[in-house]
């Protein structure tokens, strides 16, 4: 369950640009990508599209998104990195972070339990339950200001499988997992 409730994350905040151009999704080594992760993640990468995106982007220029995926600490973990890749362009986000994991979450119907947003070292997060009983976080992390927004924004989740409720250790082990690894 919690490796569907992963999939889907990915699925839905990896979804088309709302412009001109169709993103094409390319297995790329996470050594390459601009997503710094743990060992033994799974990396993808589009091209640079022109346009912007409904969601997140400003209305031009070009962007880049990257994804990884894998386990951490026997968790399933999914991040997601939404990056303005010309000058001027950016990114924006609309909606609060509650309702972004919602959205993204195969069993959005099912999710209980939410934590009061927090904040631990630059990232805000929230803890909640799958209708499976697992114990998930969900975060959100922005880049520097650029434009009328952000360079880039990282979002993630990560689910225990194990059915018991994330440690502190475990939520921080998460937050600080991955970054953005400039040029």
């Amino acid at each position: 369950m919690c490796a569907l409730a992963v999939a889907g994350f990915a699925l839905a905040w990896a979804g088309s640009a709302g412009a001109q151009d169709t993103l094409r999704w390319s297995d790329v080594d996470c050594a390459q990508s601009r997503l710094s992760t743990p060992p033994g993640m799974q990396c993808k990468a589009t091209q640079n599209y022109a346009g912007g995106d409904s969601s997140t982007g400003s209305a031009g220029g070009t962007f880049r998104r990257w994804l990884a995926s894998g386990r951490l600490n026997g968790a399933g973990v999914f991040y997601f990195l939404a990056e303005a890749t010309s000058l001027g362009a950016s990114m924006m986000e609309t909606a609060s972070l509650q309702k972004d994991i919602r959205s993204v979450m195969n069993d959005s119907n099912m999710i209980h339990e939410f934590s009061p947003m927090g904040n631990r070292g630059g990232a805000d997060y929230m803890t909640f339950m799958t209708g499976a009983g697992n114990s998930c976080v969900g975060m959100r992390r922005y880049g520097p200001s650029q434009g009328a927004g952000y360079q880039w924004i990282l979002y993630g989740v990560s689910c225990d499988p194990r059915g018991r409720t994330m440690t502190d250790a475990q939520i921080d082990g998460f937050l600080t997992a991955a970054s953005y690894r400039g040029a």
